[in-house]
């Protein structure tokens, strides 16, 4: 079976910070802001907000086991995917039921494929090429490429699907200005990102923060 990027369509990963899901104006400002970008196959994930905040807090009291935390916390992750669903019905979910084992971009990458690439390289309404992707879909308990604690938020999750997917680009949508940030590194440092992303993303040609709350969606380039 072909995988997906072969198509002659680029991919690109959005990952909607969970903080954004509070902001009145994410539900209008998204497919707006979708419509000024060039054609791509758009895999959308979206991030905990303050339920995964929730979660920080009650781990701080108690001193949870880490790994089983951070399972939660993606277990979570499945409210966001079906708010998102509910908030743009005008685009594709994905996210079929998975046993966690088998968790994998690969899913996804075999939904797209199985279009053909033929089908994907036609001329299709911009919101056909724009999917909601349930975060606990494609990634489970078989990656063996990102730390199992608090290192690891949405934003690596969205790193490892992009570089799974040959992602042409990733773009971070952000409520917190990255506007002084130019490097991974300096992303991390400043808790733009967590600290497992520059690692993660290294291999992605091109990563963008989006300070998604102020007019005309500025964005800062994120270099290795």
């Amino acid at each position: 079976m072909e995988t997906i990027h072969q198509s002659p369509i680029p991919i690109r990963v959005i990952k909607v910070g969970g903080s954004l899901l509070t902001w009145p104006l994410l539900q209008s400002s998204l497919p707006r802001w979708l419509e000024t970008l060039p054609p791509a196959l758009n895999a959308i994930i979206v991030g905990g907000g303050e339920c995964i905040e929730a979660m920080r807090q009650l781990d701080r009291i108690w001193q949870l086991d880490a790994t089983t935390m951070h399972w939660r916390c993606v277990d979570l992750l499945d409210a966001s995917w079906q708010i998102a669903c509910e908030l743009w019905p005008q685009f594709q979910s994905f996210g079929p039921q998975t046993p966690r084992a088998a968790a994998s971009p690969r899913l996804l990458q075999s939904f797209w494929s199985s279009h053909g690439p033929d089908c994907l390289s036609k001329q299709f309404p911009r919101n056909d090429l724009t999917y909601i992707v349930r975060t606990s879909t494609i990634y489970g308990s078989s990656c063996r490429n990102l730390p199992t604690h608090w290192s690891t938020t949405t934003d690596s999750i969205a790193a490892y699907l992009a570089v799974e997917l040959q992602a042409a680009e990733l773009l971070l949508l952000k409520s917190a200005s990255p506007s002084q940030i130019g490097s991974l590194l300096e992303a991390s440092h400043s808790g733009l990102v967590d600290d497992a992303f520059p690692e993660m993303a290294q291999p992605v040609p091109h990563i963008s923060a989006v300070h998604f709350t102020t007019p005309g969606f500025p964005r800062t380039d994120l270099l290795p």
